[in-house]
C-alpha cells in the first residue's frame, strides 16, 4: 500500500508556521531545526512572540506573532531565498508587482504601502529581507527589531 506524499509529509511535520498576516496553522516542510524551538517572548508581559527556524538550505526564518496569534512580521537571511509565496501569503503579489516596476537596482526590491512593508535583497549566496503589516504591530513595537 502506497501512502501519498502529501499525507506522508503532513505526518512528518508537527511544526506550525503562518504566512504574513495569518494565524499559525500550516505545517512547515523543509525545517531542519528550530520549529518553534526558539519561540520566546521578549519581555515578561510581551504582547508578541518571536520564533526562529532554520531551513535545510541554511536560510533562517524569523516570525513575530502578536497576542491574537497573527503573524505581523517576518524576516529571512541566508544563502537561498525561502519560498516567499509561502512566507508572504496573500501579500506575495505586492512583491511581484514591485519587482516588475523597479528601476535601477536588480538586487533590492521594496514595497512601501500604508498597510504593508516588504524589503528584500541580496545576491547569490547572501539573501535577506523583512516584511511587516503596520496595523498589526503591537503597541510600542520597534520595526528596527525585524532583522
Amino acid at each position: 500500500m502506497k501512502i501519498p506524499l502529501v499525507l506522508t509529509l503532513s505526518f512528518c511535520s508537527a511544526t506550525a508556521f503562518a504566512a504574513l498576516g495569518g494565524a499559525p496553522s500550516m505545517p512547515v516542510p523543509r525545517v531542519l531545526s528550530g520549529s518553534a524551538a526558539a519561540a520566546s517572548a521578549t519581555a515578561p508581559a510581551a504582547s508578541f512572540t518571536e520564533s526562529t527556524r532554520t531551513l535545510e538550505s541554511g536560510t533562517q526564518l524569523h516570525e513575530w506573532v502578536n497576542a491574537a496569534g497573527t503573524v505581523f512580521a517576518i524576516a529571512w537571511s541566508g544563502p537561498y531565498l525561502p519560498d516567499l509565496r509561502e512566507q508572504l501569503g496573500t501579500h506575495f503579489q505586492a512583491l511581484t508587482d514591485a519587482q516588475q516596476q523597479r528601476s535601477g537596482s536588480r538586487s533590492r526590491v521594496s514595497v512601501q504601502q500604508p498597510d504593508l512593508v516588504i524589503v528584500s535583497g541580496g545576491r547569490m549566496g547572501a539573501f535577506e529581507g523583512r516584511a511587516w503589516i503596520p496595523s498589526l504591530l503591537p503597541a510600542g513595537f520597534d520595526t528596527a527589531a525585524i532583522k
